[in-house]
């Protein structure tokens, strides 16, 4: 087995097809097919099954792309920070994050970390949890940052808490409910709620009413895009549950409030994702570090 088999089988499991795979790669279907073969010799199983649709993968080859696609990034990083070390180039942060982690910690801690190396380029994928925690596991991303709930999957991961995020109920700073000085769940039944698409969040929501014995109202938006909830809580008569910490400047502000209602319970950390086995680079320490103090 060698890198070339390698970037040729994850290119063919990409594409799903021997010919497209070819033209991709500029060679003949011929050469691919053998290289497939004699990776598949090397590795004593057959890693795709044969149709009219094209390729699909065994359970073997499912088992080997995500690793295969590990051992290239990680090649690409380490000839990039050779390079980047001889100054022949500049090396590029891939890190992931989630959309309320990107709007608060994460622009302080680029700051500084401009700052402290301005040689080198980040780049930033912004996106569902759980496809970048697959990113990082495939070693498309080095990093990722965002919220530890009761349903993420950490296998072959480590995480460290940065900081605890607490739930609130988010309305508009005019609602009729924001200005009265006790308001419980029973007054919140017969609100429109805007309810995040996330599992923690929506289980919490429906048990916040089961425990107080009200009647689950019905939801009028569900949403993962946190721009969406934003712009309808400013817009509209709604209200929402969410971490204080991702309306942070549109409380500060005046627009939004948050209420407590006793929602200690459904804090969750928030921090950083890494795969124990990579070794991070001096930048990504740095940027890090500027975290856990952002």
């Amino acid at each position: 087995m060698d890198i070339r088999q390698l970037e040729r089988f994850v290119e063919v499991a990409s594409l799903g097809s021997v010919n497209r795979a070819a033209e991709t790669l500029a060679v003949s279907q011929p050469s691919l097919s053998r290289s497939l073969q004699m990776l598949e010799e090397s590795l004593g199983a057959p890693l795709f099954t044969r149709g009219a649709r094209g390729v699909e993968l065994t359970p073997h080859g499912i088992e080997l792309l995500p690793r295969a696609r590990l051992i290239l990034a990680e090649r690409d990083r380490a000839v990039e920070a050779v390079r980047a070390g001889a100054g022949q180039g500049r090396e590029t942060l891939h890190i992931g994050t989630d959309a309320a982690f990107a709007m608060q910690r994460l622009p302080r801690a680029l700051a500084a970390l401009a700052r402290s190396h301005p040689r080198v380029q980040v780049q930033v994928r912004e996106g569902p949890l759980g496809a970048l925690l697959d990113a990082l596991r495939e070693g498309a991303v080095r990093l990722v940052f965002g919220a530890r709930g009761p349903y993420v999957d950490l296998e072959g991961l480590a995480f460290e808490t940065l900081a605890m995020e607490s739930a609130g109920v988010i309305m508009r700073a005019d609602h009729p409910l924001a200005g009265q000085a006790r308001v419980g769940l029973a007054d919140l039944a017969q609100e429109r709620w805007i309810v995040p698409d996330h599992p923690a969040l929506v289980a919490g929501w429906r048990e916040m009413f089961a425990r107080a014995e009200l009647t689950e109202p019905p939801i009028a938006l569900r949403t993962s895009s946190l721009h969406v909830v934003k712009g309808c809580l400013l817009e509209g008569p709604f209200v929402s549950l969410g971490d204080r910490s991702s309306f942070a400047a549109e409380i500060g502000s005046g627009q939004l409030v948050s209420l407590d209602l006793g929602l200690a319970r459904y804090e969750r950390p928030t921090g950083l994702f890494t795969r124990p086995e990579g070794r991070l680079s001096p930048s990504e320490h740095a940027l890090v570090a500027a975290l856990r103090e952002a």
